[in-house]
């Protein structure tokens, strides 16, 4: 495992400028082939993924007995249960669900767990009480792929489950009656990594086809694109069609708790996945964090734009405490961690609050590039977040030490558990053993993944089109990200609340443009300079560029990821 020093440039394809299509402009061209897009049906899919083929949602795992289920529930008026996780993902999903099925005259009632009394995914204490109240069909979203013992409960109670997750799927499955995964390993979707709320919109479209009832993707695809994007699910394929198709129907008709959170969150141009992401997840996720989730399904699913301002407002003030707490809360988390060089960080505290942790998590991973787990000790147990870095797959270590375990669940790259006290000291060790033998020879410095090399002065009106167009970007479809030399640093200015930013005007061949290189504060940096950066749209739609890296020209060398 090597030492953690600057961050290594890599250039994604160095054959991409050979590969690339033919009369496509030059640097849209090959960054489209270092993307692996070099035929122009592929650009075509890439551009337009609205008229791309669209998946079979019937081919999803165990569709025929959940849509067999569900009708005769709603036939005979049945109680209707719909459970979601606490995150953006679970609500929307729930919210999706609760909208579809009210306009096929379900009887419903819905629950969203409380983090903190209950905990992550499907717990005995909630089925009980949706016992009580009637239920006796139970959709899961977004959690109960590993809820083998809640599961049976609800069996024994009398009470149907289906469950719609994305999680990864263990050895052991609950006895559910439907268990709608694209994930698990006889399922023949084409497409495994929808959220759980693109899994809920596929499942009630199929839903609606075999009654042969219109289906309201409409009303609906707004709310999958933003748990998608707030979810980090991978901007490819169908997701990359939901999210395109979602963010449309937010400019041209958007809904109002949408509308309201944009305003209380003072975003002027029109919506981007990127401000799903950072400005709208981080809002609606604190309403789970530090309250309850309830406040941002309520907001969803609202059409009174009072109500819908109030629980905005509402929601602004929790994300303001939720950022002061996670900076008090990581500079903790930074302080356990010392100086240690294990493969994996492991800390916690009983002042590191259950809500945080996995932002806390999340920022202790990338600041120390490496696998990261933070927990809340309370008095018994203790209740952890993991995140993890491209390299580990962090539900697979935890899964091998689950016998330690009250419960677990998450996916490659992030995780949460629960364990008794009395374990935490054995669990770190075997973990972190864990890690450092399947990252014995893993680079743990940052890579930044350089699309194309250009000249800044050069880049023409058609290929700064082309390249906004690979919007809308995010996980698995990054901004194209290109490297210019020996360009001239006209300005730079420190900004933000702790000065972590920086803010940049930079000239080449007569031509200035502004930038903003966020947490990069304290870069070093002479009149002639290297960057490596992406195009962006900024203040009134003007493009500025985005700087993740610079140095003194001539500096640092770019490597090939090919021979390295």
């Amino acid at each position: 495992m090597s030492d953690i020093t600057t961050d290594k440039w890599i250039l994604r394809n160095p054959k991409a400028p050979m590969e690339r299509i033919a009369h496509y402009p030059e640097i849209v061209g090959t960054v489209l082939a270092a993307r692996g897009i070099t035929t122009p049906e592929d650009a075509q899919n890439f551009y337009r993924p609205e008229e791309a083929p669209k998946n079979d949602p019937f081919l999803l795992p165990d569709i025929s007995n959940a849509l067999l289920r569900l009708d005769k529930a709603i036939s005979e008026g049945e109680i209707i249960a719909l459970f979601g996780d606490f995150d953006v993902d679970g609500i929307t999903s729930i919210a999706v669900l609760k909208i579809g099925l009210e306009q096929v005259g379900a009887k419903l009632i819905t629950y969203l767990p409380d983090r903190f009394t209950e905990g992550y995914g499907l717990n005995q204490n909630a089925v009980h009480k949706l016992s009580k109240q009637g239920a006796s069909v139970l959709i899961t979203a977004d959690c109960g792929t590993s809820s083998v013992e809640e599961i049976t409960l609800a069996n024994k109670l009398g009470i149907d489950v289906i469950v719609i997750d994305h999680h990864t799927v263990p050895e052991k499955l609950p006895p559910a009656l439907a268990l709608i995964n694209p994930k698990r390993p006889d399922s023949l979707y084409p497409f495994r990594e929808m959220a759980a709320v693109g899994v809920a919109f596929r499942f009630l479209e199929s839903f609606f086809e075999s009654k042969k009832l219109t289906f309201p993707a409409n009303e609906l695809i707004d709310l999958v694109a933003l748990g998608t994007v707030v979810d980090v699910a991978p901007l490819i394929d169908e997701n990359r069609t939901i999210v395109k198709a979602g963010l449309e129907i937010m400019t041209k008709q958007p809904r109002t708790g949408i509308h309201s959170l944009s305003q209380t969150a003072k975003i002027k141009n029109q919506l981007s996945a990127e401000q799903l992401a950072f400005a709208l997840g981080p809002r609606l996720n604190a309403a789970g964090r530090l309250a309850h989730a309830s406040l941002a399904f309520e907001l969803l699913t609202t059409s009174k734009k009072q109500t819908s301002m109030e629980l905005s407002e509402k929601l602004e003030t929790l994300n303001l405490q939720r950022r002061k707490e996670c900076t008090e809360a990581h500079l903790l988390a930074e302080e356990l961690a010392g100086t240690t060089t294990d493969p994996l960080i492991m800390v916690g505290s009983n002042q590191i609050h259950a809500g945080i942790i996995g932002i806390v998590a999340a920022r202790l991973a990338e600041s120390r590039k490496r696998p990261a787990i933070v927990y809340e000790r309370q008095q018994e147990e203790s209740r952890a977040s993991a995140r993890s870095i491209p390299q580990f797959d962090i539900v697979k270590a935890i899964r091998k030490e689950s016998s330690l375990l009250e419960r677990y669940g998450g996916h490659r790259a992030a995780a949460g558990f629960t364990i008794r006290n009395e374990n935490v000291e054995t669990f770190r060790e075997k973990i972190i053993n864990t890690a450092a033998e399947l990252m014995e020879s893993v680079d743990l410095r940052g890579t930044i993944e350089i699309d194309a090399e250009a000249t800044l002065g050069n880049i023409k009106g058609s290929e700064l089109r082309g390249l906004l167009a690979f919007e809308p970007c995010g996980h698995s479809n990054p901004k194209p990200v290109l490297f210019s030399k020996n360009v001239q640093l006209i300005e730079k200015k420190r900004v933000g609340s702790e000065q972590e930013h920086l803010r940049l005007k930079i000239k080449d061949g007569g031509i200035t443009w502004q930038g903003i290189a966020f947490g990069k504060g304290d870069l070093e940096l002479t009149e002639q300079i290297d960057i490596v950066y992406s195009l962006k749209k900024g203040w009134y739609e003007r493009t500025e560029i985005e700087v993740f890296d610079a140095c003194p020209s001539g500096l640092r060398d770019i490597e090939n990821r090919i021979g390295n």
